[in-house]
């Protein structure tokens, strides 16, 4: 006996209907959860970026301070006080010693919202008139000096803020560092 019914082997609305759903459902959570995931990490960059140009700017100029023999209190156009610092370091040659009595300048300064460090090398010098952005997102920069008097100075202190705005959000960090003059 043949049936008459013809039952044919597939899946019912009902069933597709949820399919889709769960598959719906499944593919938002992930997304979200991708998306989330993706801001965590574009924020975490942008910190660790803001706070190796800090550290480097600081690093750069500690350096400088530490082979300087004195600060000035003005060069060219430039003149010292809290966002600006010159410094006076041996001039060297070819060979990198050291040339008695000659002496390059170096002026940190601090424009719009970057860091720069421009050298005036002596004629005599073979140190290279450079001028290099050492940090975008500077919010804050002071230089404090130890000694009213700049011939006088042995110390000089960096506090630095560079932030970063990153999905919405501002990122940001202090630091601060010390050195002293040469032979100090």
């Amino acid at each position: 006996m043949k049936s008459i019914y013809n039952f044919k082997s597939g899946f019912t609305l009902i069933e597709v209907v949820i399919v889709i759903g769960l598959v719906s459902v499944c593919s938002i959570i992930l997304s979200q959860l991708f998306i989330g995931q993706n801001r965590l990490y574009n924020s975490e960059t942008a910190e660790l970026d803001i706070t190796g140009d800090a550290r480097t700017a600081l690093d750069d100029i500690d350096s400088y301070v530490r082979q300087s023999n004195r600060a000035l209190s003005s060069f060219s156009t430039y003149t010292a006080g809290s966002q600006v610092l010159i410094l006076q370091i041996q001039s060297i040659n070819s060979s990198n010693q050291l040339i008695a009595g000659t002496f390059d300048n170096v002026v940190y300064y601090l424009s719009g919202s970057g860091l720069f460090r421009q050298v005036f090398p002596n004629v005599a010098s073979s140190r290279s008139a450079i001028t290099k952005k050492l940090a975008s997102g500077v919010n804050s920069l002071t230089f404090t000096y130890n000694n009213a008097d700049y011939s006088l100075v042995t110390e000089v202190q960096v506090d630095t803020t560079v932030q970063e705005n990153v999905s919405g959000q501002t990122r940001s960090i202090t630091l601060s560092s010390k050195a002293k003059l040469r032979n100090y």
